[in-house]
């Protein structure tokens, strides 16, 4: 069964015995027939099998429509046609009685006959009750296509074109990877949900822009960690106007390529090719919330448009957001199930772009964590549900010295600890020690001892 279709039943018999019936099961007469849910094709086969004439067609739905909110177009056009038959009557009579505004008041206050007068006003009446009729059937047909009934249909395996059994599997798509000896693994992989949490003033947005402009030009991300091959990113940023955001990543690059000798995938000015490749946006003093009540918002649909719109022959690598917090919604903050659903809508954007890009954000860190001197999963601000749905967090800490304890004064000048705390796809790293120069950017600055054992090399599902 086609999920989006639904059933029409004519035929040459006069069927208004059975329409009780048909109306029990949701059906509507659609002025050639008697349109029904798929879900009673059993009962519309013993119709045909007792009368010869009668006929079933399967008609297409539009996209995201569902039966009941096909039955509330029907009812909308159905009134509307009532309506312009009725406002074309009352034009006519209007015209030759010379009314020029034809209203309750300008009625009353003519000098027509009571008869005349009374059967304007049942129609004034009748026009408003239609109209009132029309938005209803609208706003309800509106409101019954936002609940999309599932796009896929269950299959074993055997029905698939692949058989996951016994075919060979892709290689899992890599956005950032890290060196083991001389063998890059995935760090980060390509096509997932991922989140950078760290406090206020620890080096978040630099360590994304970073990333950003690493993916653009192939240089390596921290100085450490590899990029499996160029691509192209948009970086949102919401607490960044356009100036800020000129300032960022033009300190960042001149921090980047200070050295010529700073690897790349490109031969010839590598920040020329990245600005090809890079989109970015101030969504500052905007309400650029993807979720409202349950649902995404406009801006939302817009923003997923824009990105389908300016898509690369080859698609995004990776979409940046930061922070986090400007693109949430009050809901989603503190609601899991409202959290829940705005990790959907980041799955949406990775899903529907051809490229798959990962989608990476910023997001702050809660006040146990900041004052933790060791962070884990739990260290997000808000909904534990936005945890739950990432498959990849990592959390930028403010370095502690040895034996020292919550004083500020005991932590070390510009050192940051880059710490890994949730991959389900690839390997947990041990912790490194980031240094943040005088621009604010971040380098590795100790070497990463890989461990041996097998939490390091196994691949999390």
């Amino acid at each position: 069964m086609t999920l989006n279709q639904y059933s029409l039943l004519f035929a040459r018999e006069n069927l208004k015995p059975l329409r009780k019936k048909f109306y029990e099961l949701g059906a509507f007469y659609t002025g050639i027939g008697y349109a029904f849910s798929s879900k009673h094709d059993a009962f519309l086969k013993q119709i045909v099998s007792t009368l010869p004439s009668a006929r079933i067609i399967k008609l297409p739905m539009g996209e995201g429509q569902t039966f009941d909110s096909l039955k509330q177009a029907y009812k909308a056009s159905f009134f509307r046609e009532k309506l312009n038959e009725l406002e074309i009557k009352l034009n006519a009579h209007a015209s030759s009685l010379q009314l020029d505004n034809l209203s309750e008041e300008s009625v009353n206050a003519s000098s027509l006959p009571e008869e005349k007068k009374n059967f304007f006003l049942t129609m004034l009446e009748e026009k408003e009750s239609l109209t009132n009729a029309v938005n209803w059937a609208e706003g309800m047909e509106k409101a019954l296509s936002s609940i999309k009934p599932p796009v896929k249909e269950i299959q074993f395996i055997c029905e698939r074109d692949l058989n996951f059994f016994l075919d060979d599997a892709p290689e899992t798509p890599r956005l950032i990877n890290y060196l083991d000896g001389d063998i890059p693994k995935p760090l980060i992989r390509k096509g997932i949900v991922g989140m950078l949490v760290g406090a206020g003033g620890v080096g978040k947005t630099h360590a994304l822009a970073q990333l950003a402009i690493s993916i653009a030009t192939g240089n390596s991300w921290l100085g450490k960690f590899p990029i499996e091959r160029p691509g192209y990113v948009f970086m949102g940023l919401g607490e960044n106007a356009d100036e800020d955001i000129h300032r960022l990543l033009r300190k960042i690059a001149k921090s980047l390529f200070k050295n010529s000798e700073s690897s790349t995938f490109f031969e010839k000015d590598p920040l020329q090719e990245a600005s090809k490749r890079m989109a970015v946006m101030s969504v500052t003093g905007a309400d650029a919330t993807f979720v409202h009540q349950g649902n995404p918002t406009p801006f939302f649909e817009s923003f997923l448009n824009q990105l389908k719109a300016r898509e690369p022959e080859e698609g995004w690598s990776c979409i940046i957001l930061d922070p986090i917090s400007r693109f949430l919604g009050a809901d989603a903050e503190t609601d899991n199930a409202a959290a829940t659903r705005f990790i959907s809508l980041l799955e949406k954007i990775t899903l529907e772009l051809k490229g798959n890009p990962t989608v990476l954000f910023g997001h702050h860190m809660n006040k146990s964590g900041i004052g933790s001197k060791s962070t884990d999963q739990g260290a997000a601000r808000g909904s534990s549900a936005i945890t739950d749905g990432v498959r990849w967090q990592a959390n930028l800490d403010k370095a502690r010295k040895e034996n020292g304890d919550e004083s500020e004064d005991l932590l070390e000048k510009n050192q940051i600890i880059f710490r890994t705390v949730k991959s389900n796809f690839t390997a947990i790293l041990p912790e490194i020690k980031l240094q943040k120069d005088e621009t604010g950017c971040l380098h590795v600055i100790e070497e990463m001892k890989f461990m041996a054992s097998k939490d390091l090399n196994r691949r999390i599902r």
